[in-house]
């Protein structure tokens, strides 16, 4: 039987990957992560690697045939066999000096051909790659995209013999844990602010872009390509510079959507974000209650609440305990204030795509007021067909 992914978030990943280069490759199984394309794999098995002093060998198994495993094969005329000189791209024969190990990250495992798949399970049981032994300090980690809606070519294999010797998971990166890895990689600060007062826009998980990959493009190209290191810098040249090359960077990037948002956000704010809905702030709620904010603006915020709370509902597995009844309670309030066609909307969005129903009481019983808490179960009674 295949094994099934565990889901797991960027920091819970960080931290099984630590442990498991802890073990010096003393561990009998290997790890394999599976993600969509563009959440971040690669970058945090390097990431990871580069913590641990660890040399860090990136091979795309999708490029590769089994005879580049096992080493270009030479006649050795004195014996009378042939030999295999070992390929560049494998571990070496020792650990680099100064180095305190080896992660060997073989990506694109489910695009390899089957033989090469078959080579995976000598690496990973006997340390050996055809006739080369690696070094003892060497820990295997697989990598490979899911397939499903996302246009990728998969292998399907079904091995329970090697499914045994892997620790397989499901990388969901959140937005509050890619934030905190953006800031120690330098990820510009303009898009930064945007995905925390925007989270929805982090990735799209049905449409594959934007994600977390293309963010990181989007800030190469803002400091390598275009010089602007900084948010100011960058709003300076959007609103000098109209109908600019870089608009068109940006979109290719991350997608029509998300890239124009982001390019109106930083040029021409918007009065009121999603992370204002979440959170509960007073002040925008205090101006869309007297009118004093565009309908798009609402809608927009309102929009990417439902879509955090879509993600959300899926890592709080039926139960979003306080914190989260907090957060649905913000949300109730400003959609209470919202026109009565939009209530309609984005309640039934709530209840059908986020399974949020029977927490709607609860989350309502985090509003303070009396008065305020009786009002809106009224708008929303009157919002809920019956």
């Amino acid at each position: 039987m295949k094994k099934k992914p565990v889901e797991v978030t960027i920091r819970e990943l960080e931290d099984i990957l630590e442990r498991y280069l802890d073990t010096d490759n003393s561990i009998n199984y290997a790890v394999k992560i599976l993600g969509h394309p563009g959440v971040g794999k690669s970058a945090i098995v390097k990431e990871i690697a580069r913590r641990k002093n660890f040399h860090f060998i990136d091979t795309r198994l999708a490029f590769k045939e089994n005879i580049d495993l096992g080493g270009y094969p030479v006649p050795d005329h004195d014996r009378k066999q042939m030999i295999y000189y070992r390929p560049r791209f494998i571990p070496p024969e020792s650990v680099p000096a100064g180095r305190d190990g080896i992660v060997w990250f073989l990506d694109e495992a489910n695009r390899a051909h089957p033989t090469v798949i078959q080579t995976l399970f000598q690496i990973i049981t006997e340390k050996t790659c055809g006739e080369h032994p690696l070094p003892e300090k060497t820990s295997i980690i697989l990598a490979g995209n899911l397939g499903e809606g996302d246009n990728t070519t998969v292998t399907e294999f079904d091995d329970s013999a090697l499914d045994g010797r892997l620790a397989i998971f499901h990388l969901r990166p959140t937005t509050s844990d890619w934030l905190e890895w953006a800031a120690r990689s330098g990820i510009h600060e303009s898009i930064r602010q945007y995905i925390s007062l925007f989270p929805d826009r982090l990735w799209d998980e049905a449409n594959i872009n934007p994600n977390p990959r293309g963010w990181h493009q989007v800030s190469q190209a803002l400091t390598l390509s275009y010089g602007l290191d900084t948010g100011e810098a960058l709003t300076r040249y959007l609103v000098d510079n109209r109908d600019n090359s870089l608009e068109k960077m940006i979109v290719s990037l991350v997608g029509t959507v998300a890239g124009s948002d982001f390019i109106m956000q930083v040029s021409t704010p918007r009065l009121i974000t999603t992370r204002d809905v979440i959170f509960g702030d007073e002040d925008a709620l205090g101006k869309m209650t007297g009118g004093n904010m565009p309908v798009e603006d609402v809608l927009w915020a309102l929009s990417g609440a439902v879509s955090y709370f879509r993600d959300k509902s899926v890592a709080w597995r039926g139960n979003p305990g306080p914190g989260g009844h907090r957060e649905l309670g913000n949300f109730l309030r400003f959609l209470g204030n919202a026109r009565a066609d939009m209530r309609v909307s984005f309640l039934f969005m709530l209840i059908r795509e986020c399974g949020l129903l029977t927490h709607i009481p609860d989350a309502l019983g985090t509003i303070n007021d009396v008065e305020e808490r009786g009002s809106l179960r009224e708008k929303l009674d009157a919002a809920i067909p019956s």
